[in-house]
Formats: structure tokens, C-alpha cells, sequence
């Protein structure tokens, strides 16, 4: 497996989304459709170069508090 600098720059925009979903989350309420816009701004990221693939997925992996 191939290791990843965790210190990378995350888009502000991204930042922003994750800190609201994490506070929503901590408070009990589901936000399933506000991870879905969260995956879909990181995937925009990586096609927008961005994030690399890696760094997507270390973020979706980090932050989802979705049931799987």
C-alpha cells in the first residue's frame, strides 16, 4: 500500500462542507445527502487536479460517519 503525505492542502470549499457535516453529525442529525455533495465536490477536486486520487480517498475515508 502506498503511503500518502497526510499534510496536503484540502480546497477551502471542501473544508468548509466537511466542518459543517462533522458538526451535524456530532450533534446527532443525519447528513446522508450532505456526504453524497461532499464525495462529489472531493471527486470534482480530483478531476480539477486539485487532490490526487489518494488524497480523495484518505478524506472520504477520515470524515464519513455514514452507516456502511
Amino acid at each position: 500500500m502506498e503511503n500518502i503525505n497526510e499534510n496536503f492542502d484540502v480546497p477551502y470549499y471542501i473544508f468548509e462542507e466537511i466542518v459543517e457535516y462533522v458538526e451535524l453529525t456530532a450533534k446527532g442529525k443525519c447528513k446522508t445527502m450532505k456526504w453524497e455533495n461532499i464525495k462529489s465536490l472531493i471527486n470534482l477536486a480530483v478531476i480539477n487536479n486539485h487532490l490526487t486520487k489518494q488524497q480523495a480517498e484518505h478524506l472520504k475515508q477520515t470524515f464519513c460517519r455514514e452507516q456502511k
